[in-house]
This record gives structure tokens, C-alpha cells and sequence, in this order.
């Protein structure tokens, strides 16, 4: 079974893309959105307030994220400890998840800081999505009720673009100029001749 990566900075479209690929038939691991989930798991919840301490939960003793990533987009130390409780348990989650996908020869597996976290070394083809900085922080802002200066903080703790590019064997440019359905279209094919 291949496995396809599609990485992108916040803001940069990698849900709408992974949609586009869901379309035609390609099952897609959200690892972004499996990463938020963990934070429901006691143990999970415990390790990050052994971490952070209680100044991180809700009224209801959960995690507030948005007040740990308050504290992690601040201080990149706290973030790759935050990323180490979280990442081998995606991974798990993903490893798990592939194997009840019967019949496919082919998944995706979305993530933002693929590179970063070094699961990028675990796929056949990765695939990241370009988009212009004004333009992310337009999307953040119309879509999560965060300010300006946190969505530039986290943009910092990911790497650029360019960055991304040296790993990367296809870009998709997402700028609202260029066809987005073409893009994908055009990656799939080239992924089923593989």
C-alpha cells in the first residue's frame, strides 16, 4: 500500500485538498485532527498537566487548548516536549488505522508538521501545499477566534514553505489562481501510474 503525505503550513489548505483526494476514492488520515482527540485520553490529559500544570484546564478539568497553545506558540522548548507526548500516539493511531483499509493501494496521510515531527520518512510520496502568507492568516482569521499576532506565532514554529519544498516530490499551490481540482487531478494520475 502507498502512502501519500500532504503537509502545508496553517492556514494553507490541506483539508480542502485531502477533501479533493477524498472525492476520488482515497481514504485520508487526518493526523491534525486525531492529534486534537488525544487530549480526551486520562493518560494523555495527565502527561500534559504533569507538563503544564492545571493552569491548562477547562472549568470542566479538560484541556483548554487554546490556552496550551497559548503557552506553546510562545516557547518552542514546551511545544517539541508537547510534540513528543503526541506524536508516537498519531503515529499508532495511523499505523492502526491503515490496516483496516482493505482493498486500497493507496492512502493519505494529512499532517501539518510532517517534516518537523520526521514522519515524513515513513511514505512513498509527499505532497505539500504552497500558499501565500497574507492569504493563510485571511483563512485563520475568518475561521478559528484567534488574533493575528498568535496565528503569526504559529506560523513561526513551522518550517517555511521553501523549507518544505527540499522535501517535498509534488507542491500544489493553493493562491486561489491556480485550479486546485486541476492540481490534484493531475497528482492522481500520476500517483496510479506509479
Amino acid at each position: 500500500m502507498k502512502v501519500v503525505g500532504i503537509t502545508g503550513g496553517i492556514g494553507s489548505g490541506k483539508t480542502t485538498v485531502c477533501k479533493l483526494f477524498e472525492l476520488l476514492g482515497i481514504p485520508v488520515f487526518y493526523s491534525d485532527d486525531e492529534a486534537k482527540k488525544l487530549y480526551d485520553h486520562s493518560k494523555i490529559r495527565s502527561k500534559v498537566v504533569k507538563l503544564f500544570g492545571k493552569r491548562v484546564l477547562d472549568k470542566n478539568k479538560g484541556i483548554d487548548k487554546n490556552k496550551l497553545a497559548a503557552i506553546v506558540f510562545s516557547n518552542g522548548i514546551l511545544l517539541d516536549k508537547l510534540n513528543r507526548i503526541i506524536h508516537p500516539q498519531v503515529q499508532k493511531q495511523f499505523i492502526a488505522w491503515k490496516k483496516k483499509q482493505k482493498g486500497v493501494e493507496m492512502v493519505i496521510k494529512e499532517a501539518a508538521i510532517m517534516i518537523e515531527s520526521g514522519a515524513y520518512k515513513e511514505i512513498n510520496y509527499l505532497i505539500s501545499i504552497n500558499s501565500p502568507k497574507q492569504l493563510r492568516i485571511n483563512r485563520l482569521l475568518y475561521r478559528n477566534n484567534i488574533s493575528v499576532s498568535n496565528i503569526k506565532k504559529r506560523m513561526n514554529e513551522q518550517i517555511s514553505d521553501k523549507e518544505r519544498e527540499k522535501y517535498s516530490d509534488a507542491i500544489i499551490v493553493n493562491d486561489e489562481k491556480h485550479s486546485l481540482i486541476g492540481q490534484v487531478l493531475q497528482l492522481y494520475k500520476k500517483l496510479n501510474r506509479k
